[in-house]
């Protein structure tokens, strides 16, 4: 398995995979299959172009991209000690090989190598106990719940706020 920080020379393999994602695990993701699927190629390829606030890393095995994981992070001064990891999806064949670990911890590594964060935060549908068990093992504190968070199809999902602080406490 390789990890790597996505470019735009990555946009289809991660439009394949971000569909994909959106298809498996609906409650997983903010927007719908129509909505992701009807963005523009520009305005996806901004999620892959790596800068101050924000990248995306990538999971491949054997040249075939199998996971994702982003860290986007606002600029403005009140809030930019904080990141927000999103986008984590690992594709069903690849779940049993640690690719969701690896992806995490390689965005966490990112983390850590910019001076002003200090905090990650992130947010989990409830009934994902796989993930949030392994969010959990990397250090991830539970800060609450966001009761019907999402509607899909008329029925609401909960999401866990979790938090990882990066400096000693």
């Amino acid at each position: 398995m390789k990890i790597r920080a996505l470019s735009p020379q990555d946009l289809s393999s991660y439009r394949r995979l971000r569909m994909e994602s959106i298809l498996d695990s609906p409650s997983s993701f903010v927007p719908t299959y129509d909505e992701e699927g009807s963005l523009p190629d520009d305005q996806m390829v901004t999620r892959l172009n790596a800068g101050p606030f924000q990248v995306t890393y990538g999971a491949f095995q054997e040249d075939v991209l199998v996971g994702t994981v982003g860290l986007i992070r606002d600029p403005r001064s009140k809030i930019c000690h904080r990141a927000t990891i999103v986008g984590v999806y690992v594709t069903p064949q690849a779940r049993t090989a640690g690719v969701a670990q690896g992806l995490l911890e390689a965005v966490i590594a990112h983390a850590r190598n910019i001076p002003e964060v200090i905090q990650l935060d992130l947010r989990v549908n409830t009934i994902n106990a796989r993930a949030r068990s392994l969010y959990a093992k990397l250090g991830f504190e539970s800060c609450g719940i966001d009761r019907r968070a999402l509607c899909i199809d008329g029925q609401f999902h909960d999401e866990e706020r979790m938090a990882l602080y990066l400096e000693e406490r």
